[in-house]
């Protein structure tokens, strides 16, 4: 299987089967709480990825070199290098997946501020029966997880 990941503290995973490209389990990021900060838990990650017993390839997307604010470029900074950190120490074949070439392939021309609507309506096309809501009180759709999805899928097509 591929596992793809957002890695974002709002991101999330998606495993798919390298035989058909369909989901196979998804979650959101998990996160805990070190010195008053959100940070990802990788030993959950490691966790959810073992418990689908399945031998698997991660591809994670790279963090964006400029964000919004400095706080972010480190947020997403750290949850890379936690994952990949965690990933390389138990020898996991990891495969690094830029932002712009992923989009790219599976979204083409997005318009500027439509890259979410967009990713959602390319994974509904290539996964119709799966539901992108988070949990049942939730009523839109995970962008994490979509995006976790689309990287998978993008490691899977090329």
């Amino acid at each position: 299987m591929i596992v793809g990941i957002d890695n974002g503290l709002n991101g999330g995973l998606c495993a798919i089967s390298k035989a058909n490209g369909l989901v196979i389990d998804k979650m959101v990021m998990p996160t805990k709480v070190v010195l008053k900060k959100k940070e990802v838990d990788t030993l959950k990650i490691k966790e959810w990825i073992l418990d689908l017993n399945t031998p698997f390839t991660i591809a994670i997307e790279e963090p964006l070199k400029h964000a919004k604010s400095s706080q972010a470029v480190r947020s997403m900074a750290l949850s890379f290098g936690k994952i990949v950190g965690m990933a390389e120490a138990n020898r996991y074949d990891v495969q690094r997946v830029s932002v712009h070439k992923w989009q790219k392939r599976m979204l083409g021309f997005v318009p500027k501020g439509k890259s979410k609507e967009v990713a959602l309506e390319r994974a509904q096309q290539l996964a119709e029966d799966e539901c992108w809501i988070k949990n049942k009180r939730c009523r839109k759709p995970h962008d994490g997880m979509i995006d976790a999805f689309l990287i998978a899928r993008y490691l899977w097509e090329v």
